[in-house]
């Protein structure tokens, strides 16, 4: 159990890194003028001369790389959580051993259509466990999930929500990814309310 606890820690801890480092390269891509879809082509098919394209080049294939490498640690997370689960359920007391980081602290109240959050399939009433590094000990009455909106726009954010399925609560990874110009209000464009 304590082994199985330290590990899906230890992958907490990765995703917290990846994202950083997701950040900092959508940060050095401002820093060149580009965003991560601007093409590097003039109007007439010639590279800009404006701008480093090699560096852009690779600075676009970091992020292509560490953004798959943040949707297969989100798919481990999952299962680690979902064992971790298992072992509490089956351990005595366990009702008080659920901890408080892996607690839901927001509920998605509506959601706008053709929104981001709407694509990455968030849903009206969805339970927020953890958005980015923000969980139920540091959200800070949610100004930390608007941090990381304005920190991450157009960078991929995991998400992880509590849903009822069948009847039963279900935990589901979700890649959302903040943006503008989607037709709507704010980078999301769905409205959660503290739990």
């Amino acid at each position: 159990m304590t082994n199985s606890r330290q590990h899906t820690q230890e992958l907490l801890k990765q995703k917290d890194i990846l994202e950083s480092e997701l950040r900092d390269l959508e940060s050095q891509l401002r820093s060149h003028g580009v965003t991560r879809t601007e093409p590097l082509m003039d109007a007439n098919g010639f590279p800009r001369a404006d701008i480093d394209i090699a560096t852009i080049r690779q600075i676009r294939t970091s992020l292509i790389y560490k953004q798959n490498d943040l949707k297969a640690l989100m798919a481990e997370i999952e299962s680690s959580l979902l064992a971790l689960h298992q072992d509490t359920k089956s351990e005595p007391g366990s009702e008080l051993a659920d901890p408080p980081r892996r607690r839901a602290f927001a509920r998605v109240n509506t959601i706008a259509p053709s929104s981001p959050a709407a694509d990455a399939g968030l849903k009206v009433g969805d339970s927020i466990v953890t958005f980015g590094s923000a969980d139920a000990l540091n959200h800070e009455r949610l100004q930390r999930l608007a941090k990381i909106c304005s920190e991450s726009e157009g960078l991929e954010v995991g998400v992880q929500v509590e849903r009822v399925v069948d009847g039963r609560p279900t935990l589901v990874n979700l890649m959302l990814t903040p943006r503008r110009g989607w037709g709507g209000a704010g980078l999301l464009g769905c409205h959660v309310l503290p739990i």
